[in-house]
């Protein structure tokens, strides 16, 4: 088994927001590829994408290592909050493995 067999299902809610594919692939092939670089077991992250009045939110969320992860993120694009929610998550995570490998 190849070291990037790890599987990462992400499901994506839409809330008072259109659907769309590109949206949709985009968050997923962000928050894999942020998952599998940290994650090395088969994972599960929920990704809600909604829009209140002018603000664009995503938030994601994700059980791993016995620690639940959790960002939200919003700006005035969806794009771009996915973006800063991928950079949030990747310091949460960066953080619990420098944890995890720095108690000796």
């Amino acid at each position: 088994m190849g070291e990037n067999a790890r599987i990462v299902n992400v499901h994506i809610t839409f809330r008072n927001t259109e659907a769309t594919e590109a949206l949709k692939g985009y968050a997923t092939e962000k928050i894999t590829n942020t998952l599998k670089k940290f994650v090395h077991h088969d994972t599960e992250a929920h990704v809600v994408l909604k829009v209140e009045k002018n603000r664009q939110i995503a938030e994601v969320s994700f059980r791993s290592d016995g620690a639940d992860f959790h960002a939200k993120e919003e700006s005035s694009d969806l794009y771009s909050s996915i973006d800063t929610l991928v950079d949030s998550l990747t310091q949460q995570l960066r953080k619990h493995k420098d944890k995890i490998t720095d108690h000796h």
